[in-house]
């Protein structure tokens, strides 16, 4: 069986994986072809290693394991449709990833931002768009795939809530988030700024639609605001400041100090929506200076 056969019996077992998810897994596989000639499922775990290895060479450690864990859940399929005996990808254990650089946004980098949005003469005509994205990044941790995806019918006022449709999150799960006083001050001021800007809001208008308001951006065929958009916003903003700043950086942020401020992690799994707690533990940046201070007590008992 050819490795493009097996892709497709994979997307028929996981209609729940979103469309970036499998195009993933397709450069993946198709990347496993390019470099080893090799197109069916009958491969050795002597290939595997090789191939993961040539990945390493030109890439990084964390790349390399991404594609291990891709191919050992393609062929993880082959194995229990009794193609297969064993998994070739399941036979070796994935690289030591050492000197990981954090992916948490930090706090004098987000003042940052905010200061020059504030201040600059381009963002601060439209500053009350950008700080209020920014604060809904920050406090509610959400994908930037849900941050498009949010419409006006997902925000509670009466209830300080936000709701996550399964649509737009990564596990196809949805989730209810609460808002905190400050989210809900700036959202209020943020409709009834869109609103003097572009007329009547509807429910089921994007609520961060920013081809309304700039024409630089093509909006798509429903006339919303994409992710590449908002991608192509925060690459402009990390030049502006000289500082790299993404909407997963957020994420990062969020789950370190919810983590060390004494959050249960169970608790801050959910509200991320995560499948499982490793990947939540996987956002947590240890905070050396705390458990510094832990030392520090025990030392004084």
């Amino acid at each position: 069986m050819k490795l493009t056969t097996l892709f497709e019996l994979y997307q028929q077992e996981k209609p729940d994986l979103s469309p970036a998810t499998l195009q993933k897994y397709k450069r993946v596989y198709k990347l496993f072809i390019h470099d080893t000639d090799i197109d069916n499922i009958f491969v050795d775990r002597i290939e595997c290693i090789k191939w993961r290895n040539v990945v390493y060479k030109r890439a990084s450690a964390i790349t390399a394991n991404n594609y291990h864990r891709h191919m050992k859940a393609l062929f993880g399929l082959a194995v229990a449709m009794e193609l297969i005996e064993e998994n070739p990808f399941k036979q070796f254990k994935l690289l030591i990833v050492k000197n990981i650089k954090s992916k948490v946004a930090k706090t004098s980098t987000i003042e940052k931002l905010k200061s020059m949005i504030s201040s600059d003469t381009y963002y601060s005509n439209l500053s009350w768009f950008y700080l209020t994205m920014i604060a809904v990044l920050h406090y509610s941790a959400v994908r930037r795939r849900q941050l498009i995806g949010i419409k006006w019918r997902d925000i509670d006022f009466n209830k300080s809530t936000l709701y996550l449709t399964a649509e737009f999150s990564k596990n196809k799960k949805d989730n209810l988030l609460p808002l905190n006083s400050v989210l809900i001050k700036m959202l209020i001021n943020f409709k009834r700024e869109f609103k003097d800007k572009c007329g009547t809001i509807q429910q089921d208008d994007q609520v961060f639609n920013i081809t309304k308001l700039v024409n630089s951006y093509t909006p798509n065929h429903l006339g919303e605001t994409t992710e590449n958009h908002i991608s192509g916003l925060f690459t402009r903003f990390s030049n502006k400041i000289g500082e790299k700043i993404t909407p997963h950086r957020f994420r990062h942020a969020f789950a370190s100090i919810a983590a060390n401020s004494g959050c249960n992690l169970q608790i801050l799994s959910q509200f991320m929506s995560h499948s499982d707690i490793q990947t939540t533990a996987g956002y947590v940046e240890t905070d050396m200076q705390g458990l510094r201070n832990v030392q520090n007590m025990l030392s004084e008992t």
